[in-house]
């Protein structure tokens, strides 16, 4: 079979964005020639994809350099680095409201490795105390390790430097001595949103508690809208750690718009990312970090109105993801 997509050096890059319509000027500069070199061809044409559908229908005038498609790379790797910030904020915040008030809620220790703590919302996913299990297997944590060292000889076994090789059972006899705290912190934010949204509600006074409720509580978010924003926001973070492109991106599972922000979002497209980052800003109210979080991405959208355009109004045009 004929390979017909031969690698190509930064300059056959070049040459071929202008053969395929991309950009008209092909021109290397030595910036873009390294650019070009250090960046995923295929990553990048994402973006050229993109620049060149608007510009087809009208909505980018002149500028057909490819120095002009480096720059929305550029721009798009600023405000990520920026998202990434705040949501390992937000991370911090969560790991920290889930221990408050499953502790209010709940014993400390042995109950959450329990399958009916949770509740069951889908049959087809692995069940969350599984999957809790081993991942606290998985940890590197001393605390953790020592845990399972201490309960090895305890029963007269050689330390073997991994819970891997202990037995089933012993490992989750091991695992009922420790503390919701010191297991948090090395959870993946997937089996921490699982946690908060599927532990089922403890009785008290004839009323159930609930743990997904306690924590809206702690982020000012109402109880209707918590659980499809938090989804929303994961999204967004697999998205910004996986280097993703954001611009010219519709979510995949979007949020509803935060009221507070209502006017701010008028002129952006329910889809966009824009309407998420919003979400993310709308969970770091308590001590005004959605202000500051707002700020600088205004500060960065303001430097090219063809980026904020496709971050608030990516719907203008049938986007190439």
């Amino acid at each position: 079979m004929t390979d017909d997509r031969p690698y190509l050096s930064p300059t056959q890059r070049a040459e071929y964005l202008v053969r395929r319509g991309y950009i008209e000027d092909g021109a290397l500069s030595d910036d873009a020639y390294t650019f070009l070199k250090r960046t995923n061809f295929h990553y990048f044409l994402g973006y050229a994809r993109n620049f060149r559908k608007l510009r087809r229908e009208g909505l980018i005038e002149g500028d057909d350099r490819i120095d002009r498609v480096i720059q929305m790379v550029r721009l798009d790797h600023e405000v990520s680095t920026r998202l990434f910030a705040a949501l390992r904020t937000l991370e911090w915040r969560l790991r920290a409201a889930l221990v408050d008030h499953h502790c209010e809620l709940y014993t400390p220790t042995g109950c959450f490795l329990k399958p009916d703590h949770f509740l069951v919302m889908n049959s087809d996913s692995t069940p969350v105390d599984v999957i809790l299990r081993e991942q606290i297997v998985r940890s590197r944590e001393p605390f953790v390790l020592g845990m399972f060292e201490v309960h090895e000889k305890a029963h007269g076994r050689p330390w073997r430097d991994t819970p891997k090789k202990m037995a089933a059972a012993d490992q989750l006899a091991a695992m009922e001595t420790l503390p919701i705290w010191a297991a948090v912190d090395g959870w993946t934010l997937g089996l921490l949103e699982r946690m908060i949204t599927e532990t089922a509600p403890v009785r008290h006074e004839g009323e159930d508690q609930w743990l997904w409720k306690k924590v809206a509580s702690t982020f000012s978010v109402a109880n209707p809208l918590f659980q499809t924003q938090l989804t929303g926001l994961i999204v967004l973070r697999n998205l910004v750690a996986h280097h993703s492109r954001l611009w010219m991106r519709p979510t995949a599972s979007s949020p509803k718009r935060p009221k507070v922000y209502e006017k701010m979002s008028r002129d952006a497209d329910h889809k966009s990312m824009y309407v998420s980052w919003l979400t993310l800003a709308s969970f770091l109210r308590a001590d005004g970090g959605d202000k500051e979080l707002l700020s600088d991405i205004d500060e960065l959208m303001g430097r090219d109105s063809l980026y904020e355009m496709g971050v608030k109004r990516p719907l203008l045009s049938a986007t190439v993801s």
